[in-house]
This record gives structure tokens, C-alpha cells and sequence, in this order.
């Protein structure tokens, strides 16, 4: 059994629970986190619970035909508030996660949903709260969630690709401005402990830039609309969302390195900017990771550091799969057609396959199956506890794929975590870093 939540820098964190081979029972599970958590729960049942320092929580599931947990103990009516949505229909999960749409015929009738969802969770909250003696830091916290599922959900179209330029009706993008001149977006308090707070936070950085979407100054515009419509802790979350996103992505990033050290004053938020911004550098200095060894289609040896001296002077795409992957997800014809375009230009496509042992002659089989035995693509193997595979993931369960590195010329990577072959900005990128090597 496993609980899981979102901490401060939006990362996951698991807490596990080890059970007793003679009882059957779970032992307990401490916490440490400086700020109250949003804690859900595996095996089936997502009903989360909030929980502040000092809290013991004690939980049972119920199985019925919506498995739910129930909690006892501290403040018993907060931890089942959760549950209690759920029971009534009111669940804040897969009925807002399909927000709106572009199209009349979708966007009236989900809107509606969405508007009853919210009215009927209010109201709920409003003829429970003293019943249940809801605490007015949980009350706060859970009348917030509730308009935070809702915005998410309204601000669909600025955060499902791909993006749709539409315009959409007046009335809506109203509604939508109105939320800024609620004060909605000045609650500092629940920037560390909400993650659909959060969420609602980048989101409506982009409904803001709106205009520019999509176009060679999006960057910049999201930048510049985070810091100058946003205050506070807001703020920072607004500016260190974009970076932490953007940095790995995008070239021509330097320019922001020097301004989020002014711009953002939370300085957790600018340490771990930083150690993103230094993981390039490490990706082909550290002699652990160049010392990973590879193999080749041929059947050699070759570590990751020879790798990227033989390829010095080229610009790499490297792309990480798998041959035991759905092709669609690994977008395999995607990556034929960027390979088609790029052929005659000073480009090298490197497909390195994370494999088990024994998937050798399966991973030969795959090549020739997807119409990657082409000439001039270069193929290797690896195993998923590699040190280059695990640094590149960033955990130490190895790496998610597909994944992209996008190298220089020089040998420096450019992009930690590249555009995938169908993302139409991947050209732009790769024209860039050859009119820069000429």
C-alpha cells in the first residue's frame, strides 16, 4: 500500500507502508513536510485527505461499488469530507478532468456540468461546515479546492494541446477574467499545500498570455505576465512553474537564468531552478555518468562520454524508447518522417533502447519492424539502472519514455528534455542549432 503527495515544487512523494508478514497488518507511516499535504492513496481508492503537522490518521476501506476510506481520529469530519463527496456524487475527479470545449455542441453541456458540480460542492461544504466542525484553516483550504477543480476545468483550452485559436464566446472569457479582480489569486497561504491551487496558478498565466500562444514570443510573454500581474508567494510559484517546465525544453534560455534570482524571492523555489539549470553541464562532465556503457547494434561496447566524441561537430537527437513500448506512444512514425526531413542536413539520430537483459535480439527485431534500419541512424542499447538512464529521469526508478536530448555541435546539451518529433517547434530548435554550428 502506498500514499502519495505533491509537495512544495509540485514533485511527488511516496510514502510507503510496510505490512506484517504475520498479521497482515500495516505498520504506520510518518511524514515530515513544513506545510499541510494533500494525501491520497493507491490501491484503487484516490479519496485524498488533508492533514496538518501532528496529525494521526487512521484509515479503513470501504468496498463497495465506489471504494472509498474512511479516517478516525484528530478531527474526524475533515478527514471524511473527501469521502463524503464521493458518496453524495460530488467527487472533485474524472467529471472536471474533461474541462471544456472549442465545439457548441460540447462546450454547452459540459459547461453545465461543470456549474452544477461547483454550485452543488458549495453548497454541501456551506450545510456541513459546522456539523462536522470544520476548522477555518480546512475550510478554507477546501472552498478554495472546490473553485480551483472548477477553474482547471475552464481553463481547458489553454492547457490541452494541441491548441485550439478558436475565439470562444464572450460570456466565458468574461467569467474568466473575472476571477482575477476576485482576489482569488492572493492566497499565498495555499500555494504550499494545494496543488490544484497551484495548477489553477500556470494556467491562468497562459489565459493571460493567451494571445501569444503558440508564437515565437510566448516565452517571454508568459514570463513577463507572471511577474508584473502576479505578487507574493503567487508570484514566485507563477515564475518558478514556467522555468521549471521551460528550462529543460526550450533553447535560448540563458536570459532567464539572471532574472529568476531577482524576480523570484522564495529561494527554495531559485536553488532547485538552479540545480535544473546545472544538469546539462552534468550530463557530460560527471565521470559516473559518461562511464555508462552502451551497446551497439553490432554488439561493442561504448560509453556514454565516446559516444559524444565520436558524434563532436554533429547536432544529436537522441531519442530513448523501448522496443517492448507501444510504437504510437514512442511516436515511431513521427520520428521516420524527422529523420526524412534532416537527412542531408548535419544531423545525427541516435536510438538508444532501454531493455532488459534478455530483450536483445527483440530490441534487432523492432529496428527492422518500425523502418528504423535506415541508414545512417545509430542504435544502441542500455539498462534502466544505468547512472545515465537514472540521472536523466531524475528518480532512481530509471527513466520514463519516450524521452529527448537535444546536443549541440559542441557537445553540450541544449535540451535535457527535448520536443518529442511531432511537436512542430522541434524543427525550429533543430534549424537553430545548425545555423548556429555553421
Amino acid at each position: 500500500m502506498m500514499a502519495y503527495y505533491s509537495d512544495e515544487f509540485d514533485d511527488y512523494q511516496d510514502v510507503y507502508f510496510k505490512k506484517d508478514s504475520i498479521s497482515g497488518r500495516y505498520f504506520p507511516a510518518s511524514i515530515k513536510s513544513k506545510y499541510p499535504i494533500w494525501l491520497r492513496f493507491t490501491k484503487g481508492a484516490q479519496i485524498p485527505v488533508y492533514v496538518i503537522a501532528g496529525d494521526t490518521v487512521i484509515m479503513n476501506r470501504v468496498t463497495s461499488d465506489q471504494p472509498y476510506y474512511t479516517f478516525k481520529l484528530t478531527r474526524p469530519g475533515e478527514f471524511g469530507f473527501y469521502s463524503l463527496l464521493n458518496k453524495k456524487y460530488l467527487g472533485m475527479n474524472a467529471g472536471d478532468l474533461s474541462g471544456i470545449h472549442n465545439e457548441e455542441k460540447i462546450f454547452r453541456p459540459r459547461t453545465k456540468m461543470l456549474n452544477y458540480l461547483y454550485n452543488e460542492r458549495r453548497a454541501l461544504l456551506e450545510r456541513v461546515k459546522d456539523s462536522l466542525a470544520l476548522g477555518p484553516g480546512f475550510y478554507n483550504f477546501i472552498k478554495t479546492e472546490i473553485t480551483s477543480t472548477y477553474l482547471t476545468a475552464l481553463l481547458a483550452p489553454y492547457y490541452l494541446t494541441p491548441f485550439n485559436r478558436q475565439p470562444l464566446r464572450k460570456t466565458y472569457l468574461d467569467t474568466l477574467s473575472n476571477f482575477y479582480h476576485t482576489g482569488f489569486f492572493t492566497q499565498d497561504s495555499l500555494v504550499f499545500c494545494s496543488p490544484h491551487y497551484r495548477n489553477c496558478i500556470t494556467f491562468y498565466n497562459r489565459f493571460l498570455s493567451r494571445q501569444a500562444l503558440q508564437m515565437p514570443q510566448e516565452m517571454e510573454v508568459l514570463y513577463q505576465t507572471a511577474k508584473s500581474k502576479f505578487s507574493g508567494r503567487v508570484r514566485d510559484y507563477a515564475l518558478f512553474s514556467l522555468l521549471k517546465e521551460n528550462l529543460p525544453k526550450n533553447l535560448g534560455m540563458e536570459k532567464y537564468l539572471a532574472q529568476y534570482r531577482t524576480d523570484i524571492t522564495y529561494q527554495p523555489y531559485s536553488r532547485y531552478l538552479d540545480s535544473i539549470a546545472n544538469r546539462p553541464k552534468t550530463l557530460v562532465s560527471d565521470w559516473a555518468i559518461a562511464a555508462s556503457y552502451l551497446e551497439s547494434y553490432q554488439g561493442k561496447q561504448i560509453t556514454w562520454q565516446k559516444l559524444l566524441e565520436e558524434n563532436k561537430g554533429k547536432v544529436m537527437y537522441v531519442n530513448f524508447w523501448a522496443s517492448w513500448f507501444d510504437p504510437e506512444i514512442l511516436q515511431i512514425a513521427p520520428s521516420i518522417k524527422l529523420v526524412n526531413q534532416f537527412k542531408d542536413s548535419n544531423i545525427v539520430f541516435v536510438f538508444i533502447a532501454v531493455e532488459f537483459p534478455d530483450y536483445k535480439q527483440k530490441w534487432k527485431e523492432a529496428i527492422s519492424v518500425y523502418g528504423l534500419n535506415k541508414s545512417g541512424l545509430q542504435h544502441f542499447k542500455i539498462e534502466g539502472k544505468s547512472r545515465l538512464t537514472e540521472f536523466i529521469s531524475g528518480i532512481p526508478e530509471g527513466l520514463s519514455m519516450p524521452h529527448y536530448l537535444l546536443v549541440d555541435a559542441s557537445g553540450k546539451v541544449a535540451a535535457m528534455d527535448a520536443k518529442s518529433p511531432e511537436d512542430f517547434q522541434l524543427r525550429a530548435d533543430i534549424l537553430k542549432l545548425l545555423k548556429t554550428n555553421k
